[in-house]
């Protein structure tokens, strides 16, 4: 991938590098800054399509200088059916959907940009993180936070020990559901949690089970209840 794929035409910067002569996806509103971003990591198609006789899927025309809105629209979905890119709740299960996903997520509206958690040129890091996942995560979330969790301590919130995968928040709230090659999956960025009820109404994969391996969603669901600060209404099978 080129400069320009994130950075928009590149002439007037060879020519005279300042950052005025360079678009910086940092220095835009964060609609634009992820905008940046999901042309590579979404489903989606041209609004007009086919072009010149051929079809595509990416989004012709478009760089960060414009409105994506203006070339390209995600793949439609319909909530209750499982699709060949969704399930039935509208999240992904298909690899480089995470643009799909992450604009039906809180984060995306309260203004958090892809940026803000990976590093676009690379890091030591897995997916290229700003840090390791937990420590990134706790950057803005943490016990009694403004942004959650309300609990005391992150135990509390989890009820996993400290340090253990139950701990680990990108394990239950962006589990590897979304699948790219073979076995092989990808997190999901809706960053909602999936309860087990979800399961057994849509064979949506739940983390408790995954992580649980062997055990029922009945079982899951029973533990769940047992948890005191987790409202029933989201762990209750219907």
């Amino acid at each position: 991938m080129g400069c320009e794929q994130c950075h928009g035409p590149g002439v007037a910067h060879a020519r005279k590098p300042s950052r005025d002569t360079v678009v910086n996806p940092a220095r835009l509103s964060s609609t634009r800054a992820t905008d940046a971003c999901i042309p590579c990591h979404s489903q989606g198609k041209p609004l007009t399509n086919p072009i010149a006789g051929r079809y595509f899927d990416w989004p012709v025309g478009f760089d960060v200088t414009r409105n994506l809105g203006d070339f390209w629209e995600l793949e439609e979905h319909k909530l209750g059916e499982t699709a060949f890119t969704h399930f039935a709740d509208g999240t992904a299960h298909k690899n480089r959907m995470q643009g799909n996903d992450y604009v039906q997520s809180s984060m995306y509206t309260h203004g958090v940009t892809c940026s803000s958690c990976h590093d676009p040129h690379g890091s030591a890091y897995n997916a290229d993180l700003l840090k390791p996942a937990t420590t990134l995560c706790l950057s803005c979330h943490g016990p009694n936070s403004p942004n959650g969790p309300h609990a005391a301590t992150i135990e509390r919130h989890t009820h996993h020990k400290a340090g253990s995968a139950g701990s680990e928040c990108v394990n239950c709230h962006m589990p590897k559901i979304e699948q790219t090659i073979a076995d092989v999956n990808v997190r999901s960025h809706t960053f909602k949690f999936i309860p087990p009820s979800m399961t057994d109404k849509f064979r949506i994969p739940n983390p408790c089970t995954t992580c649980h391996n062997g055990k029922s969603t009945a079982w899951a669901t029973e533990e769940l209840r047992k948890w005191p600060d987790v409202s029933h209404w989201r762990v209750a099978a219907k």
